[in-house]
């Protein structure tokens, strides 16, 4: 099978990562969102991914409308799972082989970050990588060692000297992988969100909207979280805020949005502290629609994570107007000036509820800055695949 040829004033570009749609994390959408601006531009993306075994993915993509994957089978591994080993048969290893990229993009540094720098070697061409997550974190969930983790992260810190652009989402994260001990130059290249911003009536019927799926009456402050349920996430903290509140007699329902592999432990939690009549978990939300109107609802975003490298549901509540309650030192907190955009807590319990009890005895003070969130933090897609775009035509120039 011969190499395709595509004309010079179009660029071929490969995303490489592990996880995308239906795996949902905030990686696999940044990588399905580069791919499919690139392409709707004119631009040869394609999304070499797993997230799945081949035929869920397959299948997804049917349905959705995608044709720019290639998809490896992803066979999850107990204790992270729904991510997992990736399997690269020959066919696939030939059909990605025979792509003439340009440019390749990874966005994580295991399996399909190692394929990715054969590929660069094999055809002479750049490689850049972002950081996108705490891999010591997770090693060290896995592993229970600090001396396993820290071997771990030693030999993943290869993918990154060996490219030649490295980029993260935001200046946290350029720290952090400094801390890991990488000494090259790091370039921050923001995420961006895929909801338009609403006008005020489709904002208000968006709300309508969520409250209808939610049924909670609207007297109520709707605290919301969406993302993966797992005890990085800083999760347990949230339950035992939440728990002070409800012995403070003050009034709120707590909507959990996602699924992941600490759910029954937080139900378990939460069903002990006798808040769950307060506490709803809507799991997987894969419509987008429909995520937004939960979302609109919302007097406030709780995201206490001191693990996310950047968070998208920074952008996504910002776009619907609603402020997050963030824990000090967090990458969110660094873009977050309190009490204007947003609002910072300490990383405790007990100051994240007497914040969180201060925010809702103050409605008007959450609608500004919901409103301010929505004019200083919001960045659409567009916007960022401009930056993308222009940065990988200078390399590819200069290489």
């Amino acid at each position: 099978m011969g190499m395709e040829t595509y004309p010079m004033d179009t660029m071929t570009i490969g995303e490489f990562n592990e996880s995308f749609p239906p795996l949902l994390d905030g990686v696999g959408f940044v990588v399905k969102n580069y791919t499919e601006l690139l392409c709707a531009r004119g631009h040869h993306a394609w999304a070499i991914v797993s997230g799945s075994r081949v035929h869920d993915g397959d299948e997804y993509d049917r349905k959705q409308g995608i044709d720019y994957t290639i998809r490896a089978t992803m066979i999850p591994v107990p204790g992270i799972s729904p991510y997992g080993v990736v399997v690269r048969n020959n066919a696939f290893r030939d059909t990605v082989r025979n792509i003439p990229f340009q440019l390749i993009h990874t966005h994580s540094p295991f399996f399909l970050g190692r394929f990715a720098e054969q590929l660069v070697r094999l055809h002479h061409i750049p490689l850049i990588t972002t950081f996108h997550s705490l891999y010591r974190d997770d090693f060290y969930g896995f592993t229970h060692s600090n001396a396993l983790s820290e071997y771990l992260v030693k030999k993943i810190l290869h993918h990154y000297r060996f490219a030649d652009q490295v980029w993260t989402p935001t200046e946290w994260s350029r720290q952090r992988l400094y801390e890991y001990g990488f000494d090259g130059d790091v370039v921050v290249v923001e995420n961006g969100c895929d909801f338009a911003l609403p006008n005020q009536e489709e904002l208000r019927r968006y709300r309508e909207r969520g409250f209808e799926i939610t049924g909670i009456p609207r007297h109520i402050p709707t605290l919301m979280y969406v993302g993966q349920l797992k005890k990085e996430k800083n999760l347990d903290l949230i339950v035992d805020a939440l728990d002070i509140m409800h012995k403070r007699h003050v009034p709120f329902h707590m909507v959990f949005v996602g699924t992941g592999p600490d759910r029954h432990h937080l139900e378990s939690r939460i069903e002990k502290a006798k808040i769950s009549p307060h506490v709803t978990f809507l799991g997987k939300i894969s419509d987008r629609e429909e995520l937004k109107a939960i979302i609109a609802t919302s007097s406030l975003f709780l995201f206490p994570s001191q693990y996310d490298t950047s968070a998208l549901v920074l952008k996504e509540a910002a776009a619907l107007s609603v402020p997050l309650l963030n824990t000090a030192g967090s990458s969110t907190a660094g873009m977050t000036v309190d009490g204007e955009n947003g609002f910072i807590a300490h990383n405790s319990a007990q100051a994240y509820a007497e914040k969180l009890e201060y925010i809702l005895g103050r409605p008007e003070l959450c609608t500004r800055a919901g409103q301010s969130a929505r004019e200083t933090l919001y960045r659409s897609w567009h916007d960022v695949i401009d930056e993308v775009e222009t940065r990988y035509r200078n390399l590819i120039h200069r290489k």
